[in-house]
């Protein structure tokens, strides 16, 4: 007699376990985007596990963590997960470094107008005064 996968998985798994199977189901469709971000490392009683490759994602994932809460327990029959415990995974490899193509901007100065001149003559420090000008004539000739 040949059964299916899911039969066999439905059989195993102890029936107050259920939820479980259904968070399994669900969970590309409860994050949604992030899916490619996180992984569900471990299901416990209330709380789940998740990996995080990303040292940002993790910081951002933990503020949401009532958010992610949230919309897990609306996928399940009832609200099981209590809390969400993040760990930082194995980077996974990354794509050579490919170096960014270098503008090259206009090399012909262009002048600072006259209130522009006045703010900048108010800064003390020489060296502040010579990069916000270089920032302001960098602005003026990308546009």
């Amino acid at each position: 007699m040949i059964k299916s996968i899911k039969d066999l998985i439905r059989n195993a798994i102890d029936h107050q376990d259920n939820w479980k199977l259904q968070l399994l189901q669900h969970w590309p469709t409860i994050l949604g985007n992030l899916k490619t971000k996180v992984h569900l490392e471990k299901i416990n009683d209330d709380h789940l596990v998740l990996g995080v490759a990303d040292s940002c994602w993790l910081q951002e994932l933990y503020m949401l963590s009532p958010l992610l809460i949230q919309t897990i327990n609306k996928k399940l029959d009832a609200p099981r997960i209590k809390s969400l415990r993040f760990k930082k995974i194995g980077m996974p490899k990354q794509k050579e470094k490919r170096e960014l193509p270098t503008k090259r901007l206009n090399c012909r100065m262009i002048p600072l107008s006259s209130k522009e001149q006045q703010a900048l003559h108010r800064i003390e420090d020489p060296e502040l005064r010579a990069a916000i000008s270089a920032f302001l004539r960098r602005c003026q000739q990308e546009n």
